[in-house]
């Protein structure tokens, strides 16, 4: 262990010097010519990639959910829907005597992505569920959850994830007000189905959480796609959120005394799960799947248990007929495949290793936090390219430290942890195209290696 600090402590000497250097080729210090360190630059070491299927994806308790349907032209059709359970609200459920309805709404806070067609409609469908879902199961991308024949509720809307919403906020013995509410969906629901479900319904049925999704099973949103305009898109929403959840808007008379209520049931996360389905027939990515052997010059990666791009550097090892060296700095170029960006690019991809169990682990410059914010992953605009660090990685591969397995890059959430980011993501929803490792690429990955002889 003690070696091992030391190697580390000269690596990352080794970085503060040569990463202000504006010319790779003749890196040094300003000192005596004759006693200058000089780094050289390998940009043609071969990196091999290939387009390989992701693992499906817990989408029990996410801090964000992915809805809607696009019909992708580069990459074909992908349907997300979301199951979800209510919970009842604080107070104890009391609707009156004889409550009329004046309106119910599904409140769907956005979250901070979409992709797809700015300009489409999108009709989402909220449908009631055949079973109920449990705090306890571990549920995946690829579990279907079934709801009823027919719709409790639905809505044409086109996304926005950025503009405020007026609605009129119920106050207690005073006139009703406007107020304004960040960005969100809200799609109204039958009065036939708060009549029957929520209003004729025994009161045993809200005496617990429980017992109230024994009876009411939850709801499912999903998104029509015959009766969605252009190529849809997809969305990410906040529904653990206390925005998210379902509004009973409703009167009850009292002799000549009309009272006006307003009743919430949230959303419970804990008790809800996304069914993402992708559809590859006819695509590059299914041509690549099914010939994994072949070099292409595009490589494809999408979250939602959809695709990513495996890594290996074959010719690593030759390095070594350099002598003894110091890798002062490693990094993995990727760049967007030109045309490819009809959707805006997945903002963050995310690099990682796997072990000889095939487990995922960090590569060494995350575990030492050494990769700054442009070299993590993060969608570079100006350049259309993400960048990786990987000086420790190399460097440990090179001397031993570390075997070569399998390297990968997919697509994760923007702001998800370096342990969040390990998982397959469910909280993201762009996809992107990269050029590939191949000779003939014209957007080919590079990884830009600058060393040191060690005498």
């Amino acid at each position: 262990m003690k070696l091992y600090k030391q190697d580390l402590l000269t690596l990352l000497i080794s970085l503060f010097i040569f990463t202000g250097c504006e010319n790779p080729d003749g890196i040094g210090l300003d000192v005596d010519p004759e006693n200058a360190i000089e780094g050289k630059l390998i940009d043609t070491l071969t990196v091999r990639s290939s387009t390989v299927k992701e693992d499906s994806v817990r989408t029990a308790n996410l801090p964000e959910y992915p809805i809607g349907y696009l019909n992708d032209p580069l990459f074909g059709p992908t349907d997300a829907k979301v199951a979800v359970s209510l919970d009842l609200p604080s107070e104890t459920v009391n609707f009156g005597n004889s409550p009329i309805l004046d309106s119910a709404v599904l409140v769907l806070k956005y979250s901070d992505e979409y992709t797809g067609d700015v300009n489409s409609r999108l009709m989402v469908e909220v449908g009631q569920l055949k079973e109920r879902l449990t705090v306890s199961s571990n549920y995946f991308s690829n579990a279907e959850h079934a709801a009823n024949p027919g719709t409790v509720g639905s809505k044409l809307t086109k996304v926005n994830l950025k503009d405020s919403v007026s609605i009129i906020q119920i106050v207690k013995g005073k006139p009703d007000i406007t107020i304004k509410k960040a960005s969100q969906l809200r799609i109204p629901l039958t009065a036939s189905f708060i009549q029957s479900k929520f209003f004729d319904a025994d009161t045993a049925h809200f005496k617990t959480n429980s017992a109230f999704n024994d009876f009411i099973k939850g709801l499912q949103i999903r998104v029509n796609k015959d009766l969605t305009s252009g190529a849809g898109g997809l969305a990410t929403f906040n529904l653990a959120d206390t925005a998210s959840r379902v509004e009973l808007y409703y009167r009850n008379q009292t002799g000549t005394t009309t009272d006006t209520t307003f009743m919430v049931f949230p959303i419970n996360t804990g008790a809800s799960a996304a069914t993402i389905k992708h559809n590859y027939a006819g695509t590059p990515i299914e041509t690549q799947l099914n010939t994994p052997a072949t070099t292409y010059e595009v490589n494809y990666i999408q979250p939602l248990g959809g695709v990513k791009t495996h890594l290996t550097f074959p010719y690593l090892q030759n390095l070594k007929s350099l002598g003894n060296i110091t890798i002062n700095k490693a990094e993995l170029v990727v760049q967007v495949e030109s045309g490819t960006d009809i959707f805006s690019p997945a903002p963050r991809l995310f690099l990682y290793r796997t072990d000889i169990a095939e487990q995922r682990q960090l590569v060494p410059d995350v575990l030492l936090g050494i990769s700054d914010a442009s070299l993590a992953g993060l969608y570079l605009t100006a350049t259309k390219q993400y960048k990786f660090t990987l000086t420790a990685y190399i460097q440990n591969l090179l001397n031993g430290k570390l075997d070569q397995y399998n390297t990968y890059i997919s697509a994760v959430d923007a702001l998800a942890t370096n342990e969040q980011a390990l998982s397959p993501s469910a909280t993201t929803v762009s996809r992107v195209a990269i050029g590939s490792g191949s000779p003939t690429a014209p957007f080919k990955m590079k990884l830009n290696i600058i060393y040191t002889k060690v005498n």
